[in-house]
């Protein structure tokens, strides 16, 4: 079994607690603020990694092989549309693939046994997560030589590969998390090979989650987070309320930070939460007609059209939460 990478994100922050303290040295009457100020940078991406390795994603314990494999076809179950704009498994024989922010392992040994790919690297700023990925590719009997599992730091963007060393990449429900997510996806476009492709989720602010749940039903009919914005009260919607950062995006802002980065990139949809669903059945109608609601609000919800399925999309995409991107290295 392989051991996580941990010196190069140990040398990684040593490297940047050596630059902020730096530029502090401008004689002792200035030294406790410059050093407050270097503190303060470095502060929010401590959060990330200590809140990540605290609040580690949904995961469960599995005694056999049968019960992880089950475990992950149920999980495509919970978030309709979610197989289909992720591209999981997907045909990568013979590949490197990278999945970045791979938490306990769920799509790691899914792509493992299932993907063909030589070689699957995950990382992750949290230990925890990667020694319960580490447990589960282990229950399945995959050769050491086919995975790598690497510990990040949210305070350096590094990624600890060659340029052009990877096939394909995926980032689930990552990037909307982290402190600097223009400077990763240039990372990414550097270990990416050229013409190579990429799946990436964030949080899809055009959504039944966004619109509904967190405008009106929190905010306007249980009069929570009265004097934050609807951005701002959606940060403490989705993963607990002392999450560093949860941001949703517009589809045509994330697009744009991807193509920034060297990507071309399409917009596929947002994959739903079974959640989203119930709201919307239950409370659709009373939101729409409920003038108090921002209007922003009220016309998102009033020209949302339901599919075969009952799936919701707006202006032809689905508005899930999940909002789901497909990429091309440029």
């Amino acid at each position: 079994m392989r051991v996580p990478d941990l010196r190069s994100a140990a040398r990684n922050g040593a490297v940047r607690l050596r630059a902020a303290l730096g530029s502090i040295r401008t004689g002792w009457g200035a030294t406790w603020a410059g050093l407050r100020r270097a503190v303060d940078r470095l502060a929010p991406q401590r959060r990330v990694d200590r809140y990540w390795t605290r609040t580690l994603v949904s995961h469960d314990s599995f005694a056999t092989p049968r019960e992880s494999e089950e475990q992950l076809e149920w999980r495509f179950g919970q978030y309709p549309l979610f197989r289909e704009f992720s591209g999981l498994w997907g045909e990568h024989d013979g590949e490197v693939v990278l999945d970045y922010g791979c938490g306990p392992g769920n799509d790691v040994v899914g792509l493992l046994l299932y993907s063909g790919a030589a070689r699957v690297i995950g990382m992750d700023v949290s230990p925890k997560a990667l020694a319960l990925a580490a447990e589960r590719i282990a229950l399945h009997g995959v050769d050491d030589r086919r995975f790598r599992l690497t510990q990040l730091t949210d305070a350096d963007p590094t990624i600890p590969l060659e340029d052009e060393s990877v096939d394909f990449f995926q980032s689930m429900g990552v990037l909307h998390h982290t402190t600097d997510p223009a400077a990763i996806l240039r990372e990414l476009h550097r270990v990416a090979k050229r013409s190579a492709e990429a799946r990436i989720m964030v949080y899809n602010r055009e959504s039944v989650w966004f619109h509904l749940f967190t405008a009106c039903e929190l905010q306007l009919w249980q009069g929570r987070y009265p004097n934050l914005t609807a951005a701002q009260a959606f940060e403490r919607t989705t993963d607990g309320p002392a999450c560093p950062i949860a941001r949703c995006y517009r589809p045509e802002d994330f697009v744009a930070l991807c193509e920034d980065a060297g990507f071309e990139t399409e917009f596929l949809g947002g994959y739903h939460s079974e959640s989203e669903l119930n709201w919307l059945r239950d409370s659709r109608e009373r939101a729409i007609a409920d003038e108090r609601l921002a209007a922003e609000h009220r016309e998102f919800l009033s020209e949302l059209e339901l599919d075969q399925h009952g799936y919701p999309a707006w202006r032809g995409k689905h508005a899930g939460v999940g909002g789901s991107y497909r990429l091309r290295r440029r």
